[in-house]
C-alpha cells in the first residue's frame, strides 16, 4: 500500500537549490530518503533505483521500497500515482499537459509491472483562478477541450482527468491561489515551493 503525503507552506519551502536541509527534514519525516527532480516541464521519465542523483525530468517512479519520490510545485498539479508495486510522482503544469508527461508515466509504470493505477492530485491552482492570454487559452483548450473551464482560463485537472482515461484519480481541490497556506507563483509571485511525497 503507497504512502503520500503533501506539505502546505507551515511545512517550509523546498525550492530550489537542492538538496537543502529542507529536503532532510522531509526525510526524517518519512522515515526514507527522498528522490527529487530538476522540473523542466518537459516529457522525461525517470525510474529511480536509489536516491543517488538528482535527474533532469517531470516524473520519477519506481518499485523501491526503499526510497520516497517528490514532485515541488507552487500552482502546477502535483500528480502521486500509485498501483500495488509501483510509484510516480509528477509535475503536471500546462506544458506538462501538453506534453502528455502523465500519459508517459503511466506508460512506465505498466513498463514495471503496474496494473490497477490510481492517483491524487494535491495543491495547484484551479480552473477558476488560472488565466492565460485569449491566444494561449484558444490553443491548449482546441487540443484539450475539458480544460476550458471558463473564457481564458484553464483547468488543468479537467484536462488530466480527459487525458488519463480508465485511470482513477482523486483531486484534493485546494486552490494555491485562494487559500494562504500554499505558495503560489501566480498569487504572489513566490519562489516557494510545496511537495508531493509517495513511497510504496
Amino acid at each position: 500500500m503507497a504512502r503520500l503525503l503533501f506539505t502546505s507552506r507551515k511545512f517550509g519551502s523546498l525550492a530550489d537549490p537542492l538538496p537543502n536541509e529542507k529536503f532532510s527534514d522531509l526525510s526524517k519525516l518519512i522515515s526514507r530518503p527522498v528522490a527529487v527532480m530538476h522540473q523542466v516541464h518537459g516529457d522525461q521519465v525517470v525510474v529511480v533505483d536509489a536516491n543517488t542523483k538528482t535527474p533532469t525530468a517531470d516524473a520519477l517512479v519506481t518499485s523501491n521500497k526503499e526510497i520516497a519520490l517528490a514532485v515541488r510545485v507552487a500552482d502546477c498539479l502535483p500528480l502521486l500515482m500509485y498501483s500495488e508495486n509501483v510509484v510516480a510522482a509528477v509535475h503536471v503544469g500546462r506544458k506538462g499537459l501538453v506534453n502528455k508527461i502523465a500519459v508517459n508515466t503511466v506508460n512506465q509504470m505498466r513498463k514495471l509491472g503496474a496494473e490497477e493505477i490510481q492517483g491524487v492530485v494535491g495543491p495547484h491552482i484551479c480552473g477558476d483562478c488560472y488565466e492565460v492570454g485569449p491566444e494561449l487559452y484558444a490553443q491548449v483548450s482546441a487540443d484539450h477541450p475539458a480544460t476550458a473551464a471558463k473564457i481564458n482560463h484553464l483547468n488543468l485537472y479537467a484536462g488530466l482527468v480527459e487525458q488519463l482515461a480508465g485511470i482513477a484519480l482523486t483531486n484534493l481541490n485546494l486552490c494555491t491561489k485562494e487559500l494562504p497556506d500554499y505558495f503560489s507563483y501566480r498569487g504572489n509571485a513566490e519562489i516557494g515551493r510545496q511537495v508531493g511525497v509517495i513511497s510504496l
